[in-house]
């Protein structure tokens, strides 16, 4: 899993998932928590094919991180694109630089 920030202050996740489609995939918050589960086994060709070399062993896939209150917990996204899970994780807006305004007087 690769972890980056984007120059807005989100942090976005990347996660390597063959096999994986989108309906096997579990992301949920809880307590502050966000956990990552996915299901990336292969179904069988059938019948008339015999294994002769496996190099990907797909299988349950798990991660969890605990979540700071910088996080908009509420506008996470999530995209799933070619075996690659993309988790995107805001800056809640009380966590966001501002300029503070001085006034005269």
């Amino acid at each position: 899993m690769d972890i980056y920030e984007r120059t807005d202050g989100a942090t976005v996740l990347v996660a390597e998932v063959p096999g994986a489609k989108s309906e096997s995939l579990d992301i949920r918050v809880d307590k502050g928590v966000l956990t990552i589960t996915a299901d990336g086994r292969r179904e069988s060709l059938g019948d008339q094919y015999a294994r002769t070399y496996t190099g990907f062993m797909g299988g349950q896939f798990f991660r969890a991180f605990a979540l700071s209150d910088e996080v908009d917990r509420d506008n996470i996204q999530a995209s799933l694109s070619d075996g690659l899970l993309t988790v995107t994780l805001p800056r809640a807006e009380a966590a966001q630089t501002r300029k503070i305004e001085i006034s005269d007087g």
